[in-house]
């Protein structure tokens, strides 16, 4: 039933808080670990330390506010907790105010091992009333969800950076109609439904992000503090906030659930944006570690060791992800890049022959033939390709960029970057499949202005007035810091 009664009246108790409980009654007064209460009462799905912390805090309510404060439970920095007082005694002389008779303790069986065997004891003296009732579907459907977060299979589309996979809002459906008291159900929903909005065309987007404001609310009713929530939340107003904020945000989310992969998600990207690759490599290994198979994040890890210098190492990774994925169109991408990009055009043409699904490859191979023969002819083929792909394609403008740096255009490179970041000047990028203009999501990923090949960009005294218009010398004033390529050239 869910249900604690005491001397200060009767509460009803969510399914998680209840099961917490339980196990600490168990212990008999003896530490409980935080290991052992994330495995036994969430069954090694993934979680935030938040949900934990959140729990322990009902219960201490519990404590204060029904059992008069007979009981406590004591923090064991570091390790866990310990339940301290006596249950059993509690209840004696308390009164069912709503049967007009003393209250009963019943228990599940494996509440009755141990040291809760003295909570059977106490009979109708007892005020504690402990039985949990699983939903196997539920957990089977959470721990499908938990998988998919451990192999990174959650955060795969065709789009980079975007974290939205169809089935994933499927399956967390499923879940809250299983469970509609699930904060953490309800808040992943609301989380790969927000990301869907960033997707979603125009016709299709005020549905899309009704639906994930209304996930949004629901799981954080259950829980203010529920951290995919809080991503979800930042996922639609994320563009309407400064650098800084943003970034102060992700932080904050973090320092309460520093396991939390949707957030890492978008914080390490943005600190790549900003120039600040080596935080943001601490990050991707960051989200390494809680999903070691995280494809796109083995692809970055490669892009960072080329744009950090580390060109040789970069290629043994991609090499390396390739050939556990030789069809993962993203590291095919990256290889291209990194093969195009330091000097080895005949070596990334082989990328294009192999058919690996990379857009628009006519113009990559006008550009591979102007980095190797360098013609005058080559080059303005290349180009002229460039900036109509600019145009017409926002999600291929920052390639275009990069292409046109390392040609040694940097004043096309430049034209280009403040139409495409500022809607100004020559050359306006606009997806002309449906008059839309530059997706936001790709406009506020700026990682190519910080890689090898711009650097003449980085040099055009033009880069400053840039930086300061896009926000983002006010994001490092704000965090009292410089760019890498201002401290490490």
């Amino acid at each position: 039933s869910r249900t604690v009664a005491g001397p200060g009246g009767t509460a009803d108790v969510e399914p998680r808080v209840m099961q917490v409980l339980v196990v600490l009654a168990e212990g008999a007064g003896q530490v409980v670990t935080r290991e052992a209460l994330f495995q036994r009462c969430w069954g090694g799905v993934y979680v935030g330390d938040d949900s934990l912390n959140r729990a322990v805090g009902a219960i201490r309510k519990l404590a204060a506010e029904i059992a008069d404060g007979s009981f406590e439970i004591e923090t064991i920095p570091r390790t866990g907790y310990r339940l301290k007082g006596d249950i059993a005694g509690l209840g004696k002389g308390c009164v069912d105010g709503k049967a007009g008779r003393s209250a009963s303790a019943t228990l599940t069986r494996r509440a009755a091992i141990g040291g809760a065997a003295a909570l059977a004891a106490a009979g109708s003296g007892a005020w504690l009333l402990l039985r949990t009732k699983s939903n196997p579907r539920f957990e089977a459907v959470m721990a499908r969800g938990g998988e998919a977060f451990r192999n990174g299979s959650a955060f795969e589309q065709a789009a980079i950076g975007a974290n939205n996979n169809p089935k994933m809002v499927a399956l967390y459906e499923q879940a809250v109609q299983l469970e509609p008291a699930s904060a953490r159900a309800w808040g992943l929903l609301a989380y790969f439904r927000s990301a869907a909005a960033d997707e979603a065309s125009g016709a299709d987007s005020p549905g899309v992000v009704a639906r994930a404001e209304m996930a949004i609310r629901r799981a954080l009713e259950l829980d203010p503090g529920e951290p995919n929530a809080r991503v979800a939340m930042f996922l639609l107003q994320g563009p309407m906030l400064d650098w800084a904020t943003r970034d102060r945000q992700l932080r904050e989310i973090l320092s309460s659930n520093p396991a939390n992969i949707p957030a890492m998600l978008e914080l390490m990207p943005l600190l790549q944006a900003a120039g600040l690759t080596r935080e943001s490599w601490l990050w991707n290994e960051r989200i390494l570690k809680e999903s070691p198979f995280m494809r796109a994040c083995l692809v970055v890890r490669a892009l960072k060791l080329w744009i950090l210098g580390k060109t040789r190492e970069a290629d043994g990774v991609i090499n390396r992800v390739i050939g556990l994925w030789p069809d993962y169109w993203f590291a095919n991408y990256a290889r291209f890049t990194i093969l195009a990009l330091s000097g080895r055009p005949r070596a990334a043409r082989t990328i294009l022959d192999g058919s690996r699904g990379l857009p628009d490859g006519e113009t990559r191979r006008l550009v591979l033939d102007a980095l190797e023969f360098r013609t005058p002819s080559a080059v303005e083929a290349a180009r002229s390709a460039a900036l109509r792909i600019a145009q017409s394609t926002p999600q291929l403008a920052n390639d275009m960029v990069m292409y046109l740096c390392a040609l040694g255009l940097p004043d096309t490179a430049f034209d280009v970057t403040e139409g495409f970041l500022l809607w100004r000047g020559k050359f306006l990028s606009t997806d002309r499949s449906n008059s839309k203009e530059v997706d936001d999501y790709n406009r506020r990923m700026t990682q190519w202005l910080f890689t090898p090949p711009v650097a003449n960009l980085r040099a055009d005294p033009r880069f400053a007035k840039l930086s300061d218009e896009f926000g983002l010398t006010a994001y490092w004033r704000a965090r009292r810091l410089k760019p890498d390529y201002l401290v490490y050239g």
